[in-house]
């Protein structure tokens, strides 16, 4: 069963001691906490996804290992493997009149070659015990996938852009993780500030870089270094029907050396970003999860500037997001099956001011077809978990989204050993 784990296996259930209006009044103050913090929504995950991309704060499922390494901590041994798609803006040719080669650039749904390599694979191993729990995470991530149409300019007074250039960057990165959980609530009465989880994880990052012009193409591949922390606060727990969690998170960005420089031609790093995000877990037996999150994502240093003064460069971007889970039993069916309907909302901010008037990096201009410098994005999901006989759980996930430049969907399987 989702929620469950080992710091709170340590805790026996006690009865319901406070008011509604005292439960609410501490809600609120949480709710206006998580409206002032920085940073979070890097999507990866099919329960991510169908919860809006808010996930700083999870501390079940293995995807912490890439999202927050702090949240795998209390986790029992399990993996998790997901496929999901990414929006991507490829150049097309065409034929038009007069045997003149017309260039489009219509956004994408796209699944990343090879597409039998799945999005996320991670595993967590729980090496401590009750009192001091311990977790090791590996991971495989490609949470970013880069496939822009550009111009090269050579006229400072240009005006007309034709999107005769595509540059794709898929991005790999394998993480070995290590977590641990300190308790400070030992007596069962104790609801404030019960415990801090903490983690950290070691980078690889590979990178497979093309560029596609109308005079040839180049290929080339790099590998980097990088690293990701994170820590999650049990703030709150009455042990029944209020919970609340706050989770902040970093990832480094990672630099890639090519043989051919980025101020020649287009190539982009990997950003760092900071996350900042809050779980709460409402109603009786907390069956309602609501998440809360932040980020920030340094897209401005993953790009070279503009050769011409007066062009705009890639920005930096702040995305928020809000997610909605309800645990669901329906005994009618089984006891042992459990139903997760989820429903997000996400705030997306892209790396551009202007949507007429697109950065440029270097001496090429990006010509894309989009709808808007950010995007409301809605988001949808359900999730199918049953217990084995021996006590083991095993969860199917489905999400989708819309409202971007172009769909996006995801399905996951998280297995408990």
């Amino acid at each position: 069963m989702r929620g469950t784990g080992l710091t709170g296996a340590s805790h026996p259930a006690r009865p319901l001691g406070d008011t509604l209006m005292k439960k609410m009044a501490t809600l609120g103050l949480w709710f206006a906490a998580a409206a002032t913090a920085l940073a979070q929504d890097q999507q990866i995950g099919a329960r991510t996804k169908g919860m809006g991309g808010s996930y700083t704060a999870f501390e079940d499922d293995p995807i912490s290992v890439w999202l927050n390494p702090a949240g795998i901590a209390t986790q029992p041994d399990q993996m998790s493997i997901s496929y999901q798609t990414y929006v991507a803006y490829p150049v097309h040719q065409s034929r038009s009149f007069g045997d003149e080669i017309k260039f489009e650039v219509e956004p994408e749904t796209v699944l990343v070659d090879p597409a039998i390599l799945p999005a996320y694979l991670g595993f967590v191993f729980q090496v401590g015990d009750v009192e001091a729990p311990t977790a090791i995470g590996v991971c495989v991530a490609r949470p970013y996938h880069i496939n822009y149409a550009l111009d090269q300019v050579s006229d400072p007074s240009q005006t007309e852009f034709q999107p005769e250039n595509n540059v794709e960057e898929a991005f790999t990165r394998f993480r070995v993780a290590l977590a641990r959980d300190f308790i400070f609530a030992s007596d069962p009465e104790d609801t404030w500030f019960t415990h801090l989880a903490v983690g950290a994880g070691l980078d690889v990052g590979y990178q497979r870089w093309q560029f596609f012009s109308t005079s040839g193409n180049i290929s080339d591949n790099a590998l980097s270094f990088g690293a990701g922390a994170g820590l999650l606060f049990g703030l709150y727990d009455d042990k029944d029907s209020l919970k609340v969690n706050l989770g902040l998170a970093y990832q480094s960005a990672m630099k890639f050396e090519f043989n051919i420089e980025p101020d020649i031609l287009p190539a982009f790093d990997m950003p760092q970003q900071f996350n900042a995000g809050m779980t709460f877990y409402l109603l009786e037996g907390t069956p309602l999860r609501v998440t809360v999150d932040l980020q920030w994502i340094n897209w401005s240093e993953t790009a070279e500037n503009p050769i011409f003064p007066g062009q705009p460069k890639f920005e930096d971007v702040v995305n928020y997001s809000i997610g909605f889970e309800y645990r669901l039993q329906i005994p009618a069916i089984s006891d042992k099956v459990l139903f997760y309907p989820r429903l997000g909302f996400r705030r997306f901010d892209a790396p551009w001011d202007d949507k007429d008037d697109l950065p440029m990096t270097g001496a090429f201009k990006l010509v894309l077809d989009t709808d808007d410098e950010a995007f409301t994005i809605f988001t949808a999901g359900l999730g199918v978990s049953w217990t084995t006989e021996a006590g083991k759980v095993r969860t199917v996930d489905l999400a989708i989204d819309t409202g971007g430049d172009s769909f996006n969907v995801a399905v996951g399987y998280n297995h408990e050993f």
